[in-house]
């Protein structure tokens, strides 16, 4: 591990103005210095690190056009790395230690960015844990985000367990979970959770490509939406007691005008009800963000959500990552103990970066593409 104080120049990916990804530049940095470290953050010499649609959509956003906002940024959210150095306040991440994480610094500069040989991260605006010795690099710059916004789709408040499906019940139902969208980034792992932790009967949309490999995931039943109609599907298969839970990784509205007629209804026992969580909302375009910021831009989606909130309807929600650090730091006891399986879909070496945007572009990439920082 070399020292930041003695290492050369570095290099960063970097991007100044929309149209991204054709305004990547590589960029050679000035390694910061430990004791230049704010209270909170850490120095990371990144070894791995995964790319995301949310870079993309991201970096496209007009504001970016912006004159005073042409300047350098970083690239990238997740990473797998070796911590330099860290700020007074961080306790828990020693130097030297292996870690993992994800990190949002959407107006940062180039060493902010996760696409960086050395990157500086703010721990009270990202998710860092120590690296599982589980784990390979390669899956633990694959996992956090992905998993981290699978896990927030399945966990309170967003998803509600009837009296009768609770591990606790004397005689336990069993609830059924619909994931459209099950061979997606995040559909993977919604999956997954579904079916190990939550021990739900799992039906899941994809294509038929993709239907063996969904299944052996955990979905008891694959819905190819190119052959078949994936609403029509789901009303004929639905349980007498409704699904507990619709999760959403594909967008659109055809799945909101159906929920009412397929969600667990509001009863006296389980007066929440079944809820429909989307990661993408009422759009279907790949090139614009999901996520609740979402509800600034479309007022039908925000009226949505306050009234099934209320107690009227349905429950609807458009959700972003929660940064939980216990809820990654299960991932290396899935992995290892639970055959939680990470899909790599392909690797790319640092100079590669360009390459890795334009696989990540095509829409057809299955599980995560990771690009090796450094050469381990």
């Amino acid at each position: 591990m070399t020292s930041p104080e003695r290492a050369p120049s570095f290099r960063a990916w970097s991007h100044s103005t929309p149209p991204f990804p054709d305004t990547l530049s590589l960029l050679q940095q000035t390694p910061p210095k430990p004791a230049d470290l704010k209270p909170h953050e850490i120095l990371v010499q990144v070894v791995t690190a995964a790319l995301n649609p949310v870079d993309v959509q991201l970096k496209n956003l007009p504001i970016f056009r912006l004159p005073a906002l042409a300047y350098p940024k970083g690239l990238g959210c997740d990473f797998a790395g070796r911590v330099l150095g860290r700020g007074t306040e961080v306790k828990d991440l020693p130097i030297g230690a292996e870690v993992m994480g994800v990190t949002l610094s959407p107006l940062a500069g180039p060493n902010a960015g996760t696409l960086s040989e050395i990157a500086v991260i703010d721990v009270t605006r990202s998710t860092v844990i120590q690296k599982p010795p589980q784990l390979s690099w390669v899956q633990a710059a694959a996992l956090p985000l992905v998993f981290l916004t699978a896990k927030t789709c399945l966990s309170a408040p967003y998803l509600l367990l009837p009296p009768s499906a609770e591990p606790s019940a004397a005689h336990r139902s069993t609830p059924t979970i619909v994931v459209l969208g099950g061979s997606s980034a995040v559909g993977q792992y919604v999956v997954q959770l579904a079916k190990r932790e939550l021990r739900a009967k799992v039906i899941a949309t994809c294509s038929s490509r993709n239907a063996d490999f969904v299944k052996d995931l955990g979905a008891d039943t694959v819905i190819d939406y190119t052959s078949e109609d994936v609403m029509a599907r789901l009303r004929e298969m639905r349980p007498e007691e409704g699904y507990v839970s619709v999760i959403d990784c594909v967008g659109g509205t055809d799945i909101v005008n159906l929920a009412p007629e397929i969600l667990t209804p509001r009863t006296r026992d389980f007066p929440a009800g079944g809820s429909l969580t989307t990661i993408v909302g009422d759009k279907t375009g790949r090139s614009s963000m999901g996520g609740s910021i979402l509800y600034l831009t479309t007022p039908r989606m925000l009226a949505r959500m306050l009234k099934g909130w209320a107690g009227y309807g349905f429950r609807y929600s458009c959700i972003m990552m929660a940064n939980h650090k216990e809820w990654l730091a299960e991932v290396g006891h899935l992995v290892a103990d639970q055959g939680m399986r990470v899909e790599i879909d392909s690797e790319f070496q640092f100079e590669e970066v360009e390459k890795a945007y334009e696989r990540l572009n095509t829409g057809r990439a299955r599980g995560k593409i990771v690009v090796h920082v450094k050469k381990e």
